[in-house]
């Protein structure tokens, strides 16, 4: 049985303990949702990371086996509209990363990789494309560590860079692992930015677009904030598991609703492609009914943008 919902959605039970001394709750969480995702009863919206249970616990897997489990970890465990929103950003992000192996983009890093798996779901469609996966050191040492012992190759184009976001170098980093940033690049950060502060939030963004030519493009998903916002779907129920359940991962970052445009812009980018919550539901959530197949925290936006 779980014990607590941070068991269930994140694995972990060193309560307050933050990414510097374990490996990532939160992305160990993502990687448990993935895995409930993939086998949605609902093929239309059925996530598609076939390999996202291989990095999850002996309890966590019990659960994908038990119906009766997944039921009462779905309806009474995590918190509103989680679940939704993890199968509707995978599916928004794994579409970005397909596109760009198929285009050839010389380069993508992903800002935050966690347990992120495209590197070899997607195998077979990479050819020249390097690929840099980022995180903290206790994560990416804990990821590399299962895929060693899981006999999985890790394909010659990836490259594992150890970061702390809030202390180190983003450029450092990059370029010290063979980063070219005479290449476009196509960057991938999920799930990462609401944990950071707005100073290294917008010292990413400004390497990036530093070091990064006109045709690169970046993804990221995002807290929008409002005074109306505090009582719309899902809020604060998600603070509320947070600050009980993951207090080492506070939410830290977020933008004003309607200034996304505005906040790229100052930044060196533009808008290619913006997803609001009930964006998110339209684009990935809906059946063949014409039905949605559930709300997403009204809080949650994702954005697509390029630099210029």
């Amino acid at each position: 049985m779980f014990h607590s919902a941070k068991t269930a959605e994140s694995g972990g039970s060193s309560k307050g303990r933050a990414v510097e001394e374990r490996p990532s709750e939160t992305a160990m969480g993502a990687a448990f949702l993935r895995a409930l995702a993939f086998i949605e009863e609902r093929e239309e919206i059925r996530g598609s990371d076939c390999l996202a249970q291989l990095f999850l616990s002996e309890e966590q897997r019990s659960v994908l086996q038990r119906p009766m489990m997944k039921k009462r970890v779905m309806k009474q465990i995590l918190s509103p509209g989680k679940y939704e929103y993890i199968l509707a950003r995978s599916a928004f992000f794994d579409q970005i990363v397909e596109k760009a192996l198929k285009q050839n983009v010389p380069q993508i890093v992903f800002l935050g990789a966690g347990y992120d798996t495209r590197s070899y779901r997607f195998r077979d469609i990479i050819k020249a494309t390097r690929i840099f996966e980022l995180d903290i050191h206790t994560t990416q040492a804990h990821k590399r560590e299962l895929l060693g012992r899981m006999g999985m190759p890790l394909p010659p184009q990836v490259v594992f860079v150890p970061i702390n976001f809030k202390t180190d170098s983003l450029e450092q980093a990059l370029l010290g692992a063979g980063f070219d940033r005479r290449a476009k690049t196509t960057f991938i950060w999920e799930g990462v930015t609401m944990y950071l502060s707005p100073e290294a939030v917008d010292a990413t963004l400004g390497c990036i677009s530093i070091y990064s030519p006109p045709g690169s493009a970046i993804g990221f998903d995002y807290h929008a904030f409002s005074p109306a916002m505090a009582d719309a779907h899902g809020v604060r129920e998600l603070r509320a598991f947070h600050r009980a359940h993951m207090p080492g991962e506070p939410l830290r970052f977020g933008i004003q609703e309607g200034e996304i445009g505005a906040f790229l812009a100052s930044r060196g980018f533009e808008v290619l492609d913006h997803l609001r919550a009930e964006d998110i539901e339209r684009r990935h959530l809906t059946l063949r009914d014409g039905s949605c197949a559930g709300k997403v925290p009204a809080l949650c936006s994702i954005v697509y943008a390029g630099v210029i």
